[in-house]
């Protein structure tokens, strides 16, 4: 039985040793992993790992025939050669016996002993002879002579197969066979045996053996593999090494093209490609200088027509804005005194109130796209807290959270101070909160609030209609709406999201959106704690977040009156605010 410590060291032993073995296995991996993203990345490496692989193949191939021809030949070679010395040493022995003329017993021994001493030769290629007494004799014989017993002999009688006895026996003529023989100097090496039989005069039939060496012939072919090995090695090398420069020279153009293109998608349409001579890869020159020519003048005429547009919006909304701010006095006046008017001018009135308003919000809009588009704007920032921000604007939105009959979840988490524009924060996420109220489809909306180490994020979800992938890459386009059919309950010009986007990238924030059909859509806020500074978002951009119960500041709808009332009252102190702003900011203009 094995003790512990036994066991505890066996059980240690096989640990380490699948350890060792899982180590090897691993980093195996990582390099074959490396390997395979170098060829993924490398054109280059690509072309000359196949040239080489082919190279390799074709060597082998050629490299494997010639070798085998060349030791099919000197084998054949080696075999005829022995074949010739085998037949000159039995006609010898042949033409003896036949002079010794009806030899005694002891001449015949002596003949026998000669002819198998004199085939024994260890530094040559002959490496020892046997003689025996053939199992098919015509008569019976008149004596017999004793098998001469030499070293070499036994080995050889211990390699002659049955089938090679039968056939010596059956004829007259030279057989041979292969077989290994081992040299003098220890060594195994591939040789042959050469027998036919003997008519020994009144003893009968014998037969006559003879081993020959092949290790001169083995000699030779390990040489002539040696030149071959060292030849396809440097071929190889050289065939690499030529690839290489080749493809190089070749994809040079290539490469450049690569560069200057991503010049050019980084707005560098200056970028052009050497023309050399006229084939295949002066001909892409010339067609990517064409294509770059083409988007250099493409861009200039966008930019040109993009630049007018600028202007023109910019300048027939510094114009609309005095007339528009008396038709508002005005309309005022007649909608604070609606009252004292018939039914019919009373609700033409009301109308023309709310399409006032719907107007001048448009131009504040307009107006504020303008100075983006300029690089007019500045920050005023100062220290604030989102989730009051975050708090302010859900109950501005009671009314229109009531009428949705949607239940807004507030929650925050850490320190929410960062160093902000309230004004700018503030429009965020009204327009946030906003459109998740008009697309919550009655289902629960929720605003977080997050600090992290960094930076401040608020994120807006819902469970409503959601958005696709292609509407989530639109939502932030000016004038965009991903329902042209649908109503809105809070009127909106369609560049709310794009200033909203415009001031989260004014703070050196984020906002993204994320969302799916029939699931619900998420969009996210995230600015830093210092203005332009470097942040780690705290929070990660999901789908239908709305979906998790969450404790905090709940504003549960009602369809009250007073709240309704109140939320107006709120509403229109809000345009009227942002009314005042874009008026200020045309005077400073």
């Amino acid at each position: 039985m094995r003790s512990k410590s036994e066991h505890l060291r066996v059980s240690t032993s096989r640990a380490l040793r699948a350890s060792v073995r899982g180590g090897l296995a691993g980093a195996l991996r990582v390099r074959v992993r490396a390997l395979r993203e170098w060829l993924r990345s490398s054109l280059t490496a690509r072309v000359v790992a196949s040239i080489c692989v082919i190279g390799i193949l074709l060597v082998g191939l050629v490299g494997t025939i010639v070798l085998h021809q060349v030791n099919r030949q000197l084998f054949d070679r080696a075999v005829s050669t022995h074949l010739d010395q085998y037949s000159s040493a039995s006609s010898r022995a042949k033409a003896q016996i036949e002079t010794a003329n009806a030899p005694a017993a002891g001449q015949l021994q002596q003949i026998a002993n000669e002819l198998v001493s004199s085939q024994n030769n260890p530094d040559g290629a002959i490496v020892g002879a046997a003689l025996v007494r053939s199992p098919k004799q015509p008569e019976a014989t008149s004596f017999e002579i004793a098998e001469p017993a030499t070293e070499s002999s036994s080995r050889i009688r211990t390699r002659i197969t049955a089938d090679m006895k039968k056939a010596v026996a059956d004829d007259d003529a030279v057989h041979w066979q292969s077989i290994e023989v081992q040299t003098s100097a220890g060594n195994k090496v591939p040789g042959i045996i050469v027998g036919s039989r003997l008519n020994l005069p009144g003893a009968g039939y014998y037969q006559f053996y003879v081993a020959y060496s092949l290790e001169s012939e083995e000699y030779t072919t390990g040489i002539v593999t040696s030149i071959l090995t060292v030849g396809a090695s440097v071929f190889l090398l050289f065939v690499a090494v030529s690839a290489a420069l080749i493809v190089r020279l070749v994809l040079r153009p290539v490469h450049e093209a690569s560069r200057n293109a991503s010049i050019l998608a980084q707005g560098g349409f200056d970028a052009r490609m050497e023309v050399k001579g006229r084939d295949e890869l002066a001909q892409l020159a010339r067609s990517f200088n064409q294509m770059a020519s083409s988007l250099s003048d493409q861009f200039t005429q966008l930019e040109r027509m993009s630049k007018v547009q600028q202007e023109f919006v910019s300048a027939v909304s510094h114009e609309l804005r005095s007339p528009v701010t008396t038709i508002r006095m005005a309309g005022q006046l007649i909608y604070d005194r609606r009252t004292d008017l018939p039914s019919v001018l009373r609700r033409s009135a009301e109308l023309q109130h709310d399409q006032l308003i719907n107007l001048d919000v448009m131009l504040s809009d307009l107006l504020e796209i303008s100075r983006y588009d300029a690089g007019a704007m500045t920050l005023a920032s100062t220290k604030a807290d989102l989730r009051e921000i975050a708090d302010a604007v859900v109950n501005a939105q009671k009314p229109l959270a009531e009428s949705n009959g949607v239940e807004v979840i507030v929650e925050s988490r850490g320190d929410t101070h960062a160093k902000v524009e309230p004004r700018r924060i503030e429009r965020i996420v009204r327009n946030l909160v906003v459109n998740a109220l008009e697309h919550a489809e009655g289902k629960p909306v929720r605003v977080l609030v997050v600090g992290g180490e960094s930076a401040v994020a608020v994120e807006v979800s819902d469970r409503g209609i959601g958005l696709s992938e292609e509407q989530a890459a639109h939502v932030f386009d000016r004038f965009w709406r991903a329902d042209t059919a649908r109503v809105r309950k809070s009127g909106g010009t369609g560049l709310g999201l794009t200033i909203a986007r415009e001031d989260a990238m004014l703070h050196g924030g984020r906002l993204v959106c994320a969302g799916e059909i029939g699931v619900g859509s998420t969009f996210l806020l995230s600015v830093p704690r210092e203005v332009g500074e470097q942040y780690t978002n705290p929070l990660t951009l999901r789908v239908a977040a709305a979906e998790e119960v969450w404790g905090g500041a709940v504003v549960v709808a009602g369809p009250t009156p007073e709240a309704a009332d109140a939320g107006e009252a709120e509403e229109k102190k809000n345009i009227d605010g942002r009314a005042g702003e874009a008026t200020e900011g045309e005077n400073h203009e």
